[in-house]
């Protein structure tokens, strides 16, 4: 919550009447997250000042991740008793935005900009609700006036594309995307350069590589690109570059199924067996509740003539997913043997 994490004030307050075991006995299931432990001072002090704006400001900031329901009825009862707080209006657009109330949010984020008029990132919000609320001639023309200022021109774009998508326009979103981000470069929005590369990988154009390129390099840490640059080269029958975008997504994120699951396949397409069952094995001990895992790790285990092996797997492929037609036909078929 970028806008409101810079909002936080200390506040000082006691806990009084009612002990917490006691209130917690009479919550209602509805407001039990009023009741949290780290919740509980505030909603105790609310009990004795229901009218303190800041105390129900500060308890919607607690409330925002896990509730944001609950944390939306406080940011706005903060927002009725001091209506010229933006912080207030803000926080109540963006728990609006989550719980997917869009003309809410619409409404809150309009509050907010007029006790700040022309404030960028709130008027950016707005025109996010806006496209959530299908308003897409208004939220266009705000991200015009975004588009002037150097300082949010990519995020006007962004918003451009969005509209675009909603519109089914992918060629204007494709243009939309790449103007923010060309401009923006290494301070591009990381789901922003995946959505681009995404759409670039639909049409099959080359240009996806050097996308999801520029995004690994945003988030060193996900190994998303790099799944989807092996799935590029892989569609292209480039299966030496795939393998090798694999396995350096294996490098940023050891535990990430899909890539092993990728791998896996190609080298059984090969008929590389020890190859695809080594893959087929991370992937299974990666998500172990995963059917296909087992599914293909038996196939292997039949290729190499483990048919004990196989037919354990088969049937732990069918505990996870009850109906796995290739599964039960590869298993009765082994048992038969």
């Amino acid at each position: 919550m970028k806008y409101l994490g810079l909002l936080i004030i200390p506040i000082l307050f006691s806990c009084q009447s009612n002990s917490p075991g006691q209130q917690a006995a009479d919550k209602t299931d509805a407001d039990s997250a009023l009741y949290a432990p780290m919740v509980l001072p505030l909603t105790d002090s609310l009990s004795r000042f229901p009218n303190n704006a800041d105390l129900h400001f500060r308890r919607a900031l607690l409330l925002f991740n896990t509730d944001p329901a609950l944390a939306q009825k406080d940011f706005e009862k903060a927002a009725e008793l001091k209506p010229t707080v933006t912080d207030y209006w803000a926080g109540a657009g963006e728990a609006a935005l989550l719980v997917e109330n869009y003309p809410k949010a619409v409404a809150s984020f309009k509050k907010a900009l007029h006790t700040a008029p022309s404030y960028p990132y709130l008027e950016y919000r707005l025109a996010t609700a806006m496209i959530e609320n299908k308003q897409y001639k208004q939220a266009d023309s705000l991200a015009s006036v975004l588009a002037a200022s150097k300082d949010t021109h990519d995020k006007a774009f962004y918003l451009k594309a969005r509209i675009a998508e909603e519109r089914k326009d992918t060629a204007l979103a494709i243009k939309h995307l790449t103007t923010a981000i060309d401009a923006a470069g290494m301070q591009s929005d990381y789901e922003a350069v995946m959505e681009l590369g995404d759409l670039l990988q639909d049409r099959h154009l080359p240009a996806a590589i050097h996308y999801y390129e520029l995004a690994s390099r945003l988030d060193s840490t996900n190994a998303d690109a790099q799944y989807s640059i092996g799935q590029y080269y892989e569609k292209d029958g480039k299966l030496t570059e795939a393998i090798a975008a694999y396995k350096k997504g294996i490098v940023t994120d050891p535990d990430d199924e899909d890539i092993y699951m990728a791998l896996g396949k190609i080298y059984y397409r090969q008929q590389q067996w020890p190859a695809a069952f080594n893959y087929f094995n991370m992937a299974a001990k990666s998500s172990p509740a995963d059917a296909e895992a087992y599914y293909y790790r038996a196939r292997c285990h039949a290729k190499l003539g483990r048919k004990l092996a196989a037919i354990d797997d088969y049937t732990k492929a069918l505990n996870f997913r009850k109906s796995y037609p290739e599964a039960k036909a590869a298993l009765d078929s082994l048992k038969n043997i």
